[in-house]
């Protein structure tokens, strides 16, 4: 049976890169970050579905929303890492970056109450030289890759076409049997190679568009689909530019509606639901 791992990075609307202009980092503490509420609506929404997915967690939101961190944890759901602050790797460079990861895991790893093996860069953004500091810190997978082509300046920096999961050991980018790690990618879109199985392209070009993404991909092997909670709270009541707009199309109800029809069609399709941790486990295995 093809498995599917529905993964989720927790963050607020404001972390995204494309907000930066109308919400500069220096105002992030005053920014409502209107997490809980989607939160819940989630987790019940995935609760009802008898769904456990992989919740991909900034450091920083794990300080302010500890009590959401034990909650998430206790519904059986995987806590992975998402970096402590929401920053491009190239700022960090390799002391930033074991520094950064270290006490995202540590902290983690304390609330969840066991291991955080899974990483997703910001921005999914990723450089080789990480690869040796995921493995010292006893990460098994990572969860970034996405081998789209260039999108309003972002290049992924991905030539291979993987859709599917694969094992790697020293370059995100070379696929490798044997390799100790698993990289989960994130499905593009056919022949465009475009993102396809992200929250932000479903609100932007319609959810058939994720929809064909992830039958494309499924039709080949295991995969994943991710979403911000953000997404299923209110837009902000701030000056946005055009592109901003656009970036958050379709927040609140439309989007909550989205993900659970999504959910319904990959239930319909005879996927089985596992977090990455344990597809990321079952590559190995095999």
């Amino acid at each position: 049976m093809i498995r599917h791992a529905l993964t989720v990075d927790v963050e607020s609307w404001f972390h995204a890169e494309n907000m930066r202009p109308a919400a500069p980092v220096s105002a992030w503490p005053q920014l409502p970050s209107r997490l809980n509420e989607p939160m819940d609506a989630l987790l019940e929404a995935l609760e009802r579905r008898g769904v456990r997915g992989t919740f991909f967690i900034l450091g920083e939101v794990a300080g302010f929303y500890p009590e959401l961190v034990k909650e998430i944890a206790g519904r059986g759901h995987e806590i992975g890492c998402h970096g402590f602050h929401h920053v491009d790797i190239d700022l960090l460079g390799e002391p930033g970056f074991r520094d950064e990861l270290s006490r995202s895991q540590q902290a983690l790893t304390e609330l969840a109450g066991k291991p955080v093996i899974g990483y997703r860069a910001p921005n999914l953004l990723l450089r080789d030289f990480m690869i040796p500091v995921l493995r010292d810190l006893g990460f098994r997978y990572d969860a970034s890759v996405c081998t789209s082509r260039s999108l309003l300046g972002k290049d992924f920096g991905h030539q291979h076409r993987a859709q599917n999961p694969y094992r790697f050991r020293d370059r995100f980018s070379r696929p490798e049997p044997g390799g100790d790690l698993v990289e989960i990618p994130l499905p593009t879109f056919p022949l465009l190679r475009l993102p396809a199985a992200t929250g932000i392209l479903t609100r932007v070009l319609g959810r058939w568009w994720t929809v064909i993404g992830l039958r494309h991909a499924l039709a080949t092997g295991d995969a994943q689909y991710y979403f911000h909670p953000y997404e299923m709270g209110p837009k902000p009541k701030i000056p946005l530019s055009l592109r901003q707009q656009v970036f958050l199309r379709h927040l609140g109800p439309w989007t909550e509606q989205a993900v659970e029809a999504i959910l319904g069609r990959l239930r319909g399709w005879g996927v089985r639901f596992v977090t990455a941790g344990e597809l990321a486990r079952a590559m190995v295995d095999n």
